[in-house]
């Protein structure tokens, strides 16, 4: 039953209070915005017993002329929600006035003005009620509520004109605050598109000159001063990444780029392998790839890596990395020892199996004699 079916004079404030509270509560526990403002409409019918009700916003988007009608409740025009209308009429009066219009008759009104599509379903309406919708100085739009002619509720919902411009304005102080949160969400979003996108590919550039540096230094002191500075980058970017992580929760692996999922893998390797593998690129790993390609690359690189741990006491580990206009090349080699595997032909078979499925293919050759070589291609078509 809805409250005004229950109306009790002594009653109504506090069942209006408690309308309001509950939409301020559902407004601020971070639903989205559509579902927000079908909240509040249909919180409105319930507690008034108005058979329509609209939120109309003035957006930027749309320019001074036109507002959108966001939230339709009542009388079939449900399907208008976001759509467009000029700012015209009883919207755009009380929106450039900051006053109510309110009438017990809102169609006979000179200044009613509906957009035409509104015209006939709205010609039901007897008592209307236009009501700005404005926080802290700023107009957000208007809150419209009609009660059909000789409604039963029409004498009452009259009477309950304050209530209705009380709740009016709690809606429009949540909405503030949730666009405000929603903003915030977005700024904290960039940052971190910022972090992922141009600190971490600037620190996985220099990260794989340092790997490459590394591997053509002779004398050994040298060669460990460049490690450490290996370690300390890989130390850096953990902690660039985690402020990442903090800003908004990673997203899923197919939207990341191939560049972060490849450091993902390299760190992870470096746990089994006890050491961090070389890691040579050529060509740039930050082009979009196709999600099955990127998917079948990171997880051929992880199956390379887990063959190259699964043999006996490697101590060098290289993962080169070729991408060109029509072909993308992994080659895996490691030193370690063939006489005990970890069941390497199940490893060995699925990469090759991964690289068919995309009309490539991966080949294991032995070279110098000690070093096992995993070549694992496949095409890039666009």
């Amino acid at each position: 039953m809805s409250p005004i079916e229950a109306f009790d004079p002594n009653n109504r404030h506090r069942q209006w209070l408690l309308a309001a509270l509950e939409m301020s509560r559902v407004l601020l526990s971070g639903i989205d915005r559509d579902e927000a403002l079908r909240f509040v409409t249909g919180k409105l019918r319930e507690i008034s017993g108005a058979d329509y009700v609209a939120i109309v916003s003035i957006d930027p988007t749309y320019g001074e002329d036109v507002v959108n009608v966001e939230a339709v409740d009542g009388l079939g025009l449900e399907h208008f929600a976001g759509t467009p209308v000029p700012r015209q009429g009883a919207y755009g009066a009380v929106m450039d006035t900051g006053r109510s219009i309110i009438s017990p008759n809102i169609t006979l009104e000179e200044s009613f003005g509906p957009p035409p599509a509104f015209v006939e379903a709205l010609s039901v309406l007897g008592l209307g009620m236009y009501i700005p919708l404005s926080a802290t100085g700023t107009m957000l739009g208007a809150l419209v509520a009609g009660w059909r002619r000789g409604s039963r509720y029409e004498t009452a919902a009259a009477r309950e004109t304050e209530l209705v411009e009380i709740f009016a304005g709690a809606a429009a102080v949540a909405l503030q605050q949730q666009q405000s949160q929603l903003l915030l969400t977005q700024d904290r979003d960039r940052i971190a598109a910022e972090l992922r996108d141009d600190v971490i590919d600037q620190l996985f550039s220099i990260g794989t000159d340092l790997h490459t540096i590394s591997g053509m230094v002779a004398r050994p002191e040298v060669r460990q001063r460049a490690h450490e500075a290996i370690d300390k980058l890989d130390d850096t970017t953990q902690k660039v990444r985690d402020a990442i992580f903090a800003l908004r929760q990673d997203p899923p692996a197919a939207q990341q780029t191939a560049s972060f999922q490849v450091l993902d893998e390299i760190d992870a390797a470096r746990t089994t392998l006890g050491f961090t593998p070389r890691l040579v690129v050529h060509g740039r790993l930050d082009r979009a790839l196709p999600s099955q390609v990127q998917r079948a690359f990171v997880q051929a690189i992880r199956g390379a890596l887990t063959n190259a741990a699964s043999h006996t006491s490697p101590t060098t580990v290289e993962v080169a990395l070729e991408m060109t206009d029509d072909q993308l090349t992994l080659t895996v080699t490691d030193n370690g020892q063939l006489a005990r595997r970890a069941k390497p032909g199940a490893l060995l078979t699925e990469l090759h199996e991964s690289a068919q499925r995309l009309d490539g293919s991966c080949t294991v050759r032995t070279s110098g004699g000690s070093e096992t070589v995993v070549d694992w291609h496949v095409p890039l078509n666009g």
